[in-house]
């Protein structure tokens, strides 16, 4: 099972979206689509996310945007789901492989993003870049009122634990459940580190129960639990395990332990 990472293409789209139902399943997913994933849901991922993969994206280390890399197995051809998008989608053409990239595909199995800030900002640069943010827009299915909520919780935890200060954000980490703790995780965030350390800034992340330890072997130290009632905004969770999210720092020089997961 050779893994190697890449940068994301726009035709990796589908198996985005299938390591996030799997690797989410028992997460927050099953609240923000409650009556499940429309195509309507799809095809706004869709465009939302390559609109992203178009102004959003940091090609440098001296450049704030999103960094996204993908890990594939090389010994294994891509899930023909994966090759597909929705007939309605106006962008469809613009993002398929051709038959003969469809038949050289290899399988997807994780993902990271991460956005980068590799300067200070002032306190008016940072005001503007809020500004300039607008007003989030969801799935048509989605939770809307449970999204709105947890990126206020992560945006203040941010605020209270980066202010100003350049940082490596890790947006997500997710992997095909049929590869989890056989290295893909440990390679994703071999990629983010290198340019933590490159850069010279700390890296950040909120960490569920379970993405903890790995974080730990990266050198990343719990500062606390992020502030966030998920049954407030999505009273199904009742029953479910605590959501909690440990918000966890790198330190510039941060060291990586033995082991991988």
């Amino acid at each position: 099972m050779p893994i190697q990472i890449r940068e994301v293409r726009p035709s990796d789209l589908p198996a985005r979206e299938r390591i996030f139902r799997g690797a989410f399943s028992a997460g927050l997913r099953p609240h923000i689509f409650p009556n499940g994933q429309t195509e309507a849901d799809l095809i706004h991922s869709f465009t939302e996310n390559l609109e992203g993969l178009k102004t959003k994206m940091s090609t440098s280390d001296d450049q704030p945007g999103q960094r996204c890399f993908v890990a594939f197995d090389t010994d294994t051809p891509a899930d023909a789901s994966d090759l597909v998008f929705p007939e309605a989608w106006e962008h469809k053409a613009e993002v398929a492989l051709s038959e003969e990239e469809k038949k050289n595909a290899k399988k997807v199995v994780g993902i990271a993003i991460w956005v980068l800030q590799p300067v200070a900002r002032t306190q008016e640069q940072y005001d503007k870049e809020a500004a300039e943010k607008g007003p989030n827009t969801h799935s048509p299915s989605a939770n809307g009122a449970l999204l709105d909520a947890m990126d206020a919780a992560m945006t203040a935890s941010k605020k209270k634990y980066l202010g100003l200060e350049p940082y490596l954000y890790l947006r997500i980490l997710a992997i095909d459940p049929a590869y989890q703790r056989r290295g893909v995780g440990s390679l994703l965030l071999d990629q983010g580190m290198e340019i933590a350390d490159r850069c010279g800034i700390q890296s950040y992340l909120e960490a569920t129960k379970v993405g903890r330890p790995l974080y730990a072997k990266y050198g990343y130290e719990d500062r606390e639990n992020m502030d966030f009632d998920v049954v407030k905004y999505a009273p199904t969770a009742k029953d479910d395990p605590p959501h909690q999210f440990m918000v966890m720092i790198r330190p510039v020089g941060g060291k990586k332990s033995d082991g991988r997961a």
